[in-house]
């Protein structure tokens, strides 16, 4: 069985995770876009990008998806059990979610149609 100590441990880790996915990715739609071309990339107003960038947001992977693919960033998720020791989390490295730009090469057209799919 998995003490109480173990199960907070693991939901600080997955909140913190969370905190560092939504600053990375807001961090690269600065260097790519305004709120206003995200809104206008994503189909949304420029309040709901400003939503989704608060500190207190908690989007659904959907939207994480869809911001992620206006921005620029492709995002690589990773599932593990975290009740198997050596995992890394026990140890404060928790990066089970990561996000980096994509290849330079991909086709803006490509991208936008993708997205209007996900919507």
């Amino acid at each position: 069985m998995v003490d109480r100590g173990t199960i907070e441990k693991l939901a600080q880790s997955l909140v913190e995770t969370n905190r560092r996915l939504l600053r990375e990715l807001v961090a690269i739609r600065k260097e790519n876009a305004t709120q206003a071309e995200m809104a206008e990339r994503m189909l949304v107003s420029q309040p709901t990008v400003a939503a989704f960038e608060r500190y207190d947001a908690n989007p659904t992977l959907a939207s994480i998806g869809r911001y992620a693919l206006a921005a620029g960033a492709s995002i690589d998720f990773r599932v593990e059990n975290a009740f198997q020791p050596g995992n890394g989390w026990e140890r404060g490295t928790s990066s089970t979610l990561g996000v980096a730009p994509p290849p330079r090469e991909r086709e803006e057209k490509s991208r936008w149609s993708a997205l209007k799919q996900v919507s």
